[in-house]
C-alpha cells in the first residue's frame, strides 16, 4: 500500500473517531438520553463501515445509524443519504444520521428533505429521536477580540489632569 493510501485511511479513521465522540457528546447533553453503546460496524452488501448508536429514551430503545461523510459537498451528501436509506430498508427501522466535519446550508436542507438527522464536528445538530428533538447551532468563533477600552477619568482625576 502506498503512503498516500495509508494517509487517506488514517485521515478517515481520525474522522470516524471524531464523529463518534461528537455523537456521544451531543447525546450526553440531553438528560433523558442514556447512551448504551456506540460502535462501528461493517454492514450491508458493500461491507462499508457505519456507526451504530444504541440509546434509551424514557425506557424506549432506539438505534442510530450514522454515516460519516468527509465533507458536505453535494455528491458526498447524496451518496451518504442513499446509503442511509438503503440501510434502513435492509436492516429495519433505525434513525438515520449524517455526520460531517462541517454542514453547509445546502447539505442541511438535503438532510431535512430526506428525513435524515445531521451532526457536524463544529457543534451543529438536528436530530429527531422520536421522544426528543435536538437542535444545536454553533456560533462562529471570532479570531480577534476588540481592544480593551481605556478607563475614563473620574471627575477627581479629570480635575487634576486639567490642572497639570
Amino acid at each position: 500500500m502506498t503512503g498516500h493510501h495509508q494517509g487517506l485511511r488514517r485521515m478517515k479513521k481520525n474522522l470516524e473517531t471524531e464523529a463518534i465522540e461528537a455523537l456521544r457528546e451531543t447525546l450526553r447533553q440531553i438528560s433523558a438520553i442514556k447512551v448504551k453503546e456506540i460502535t462501528q460496524r461493517t454492514l450491508g452488501h458493500h461491507k462499508e463501515k457505519m456507526i451504530l448508536g444504541r440509546i434509551d429514551i424514557y425506557g424506549h430503545e432506539h438505534v442510530l445509524a450514522c454515516e460519516v461523510a468527509s465533507d458536505c459537498e453535494s455528491p458526498h451528501v447524496k451518496r451518504a443519504l442513499r446509503r442511509l436509506h438503503g440501510l434502513q430498508a435492509d436492516q429495519g427501522a433505525k434513525i438515520p444520521v449524517l455526520i460531517t466535519p462541517t454542514m453547509s446550508d445546502e447539505a442541511q436542507h438535503m438532510c431535512k428533505e430526506c428525513g435524515v438527522g445531521f451532526l457536524d464536528l463544529k457543534g451543529n445538530a438536528h436530530l429527531y429521536l422520536n421522544e426528543v428533538f435536538i437542535v444545536k447551532r454553533s456560533l462562529p468563533h471570532h479570531s480577534k477580540l476588540p481592544p480593551a477600552a481605556e478607563s475614563l477619568p473620574t471627575s477627581e482625576t479629570a480635575h487634576y489632569t486639567h490642572m497639570a
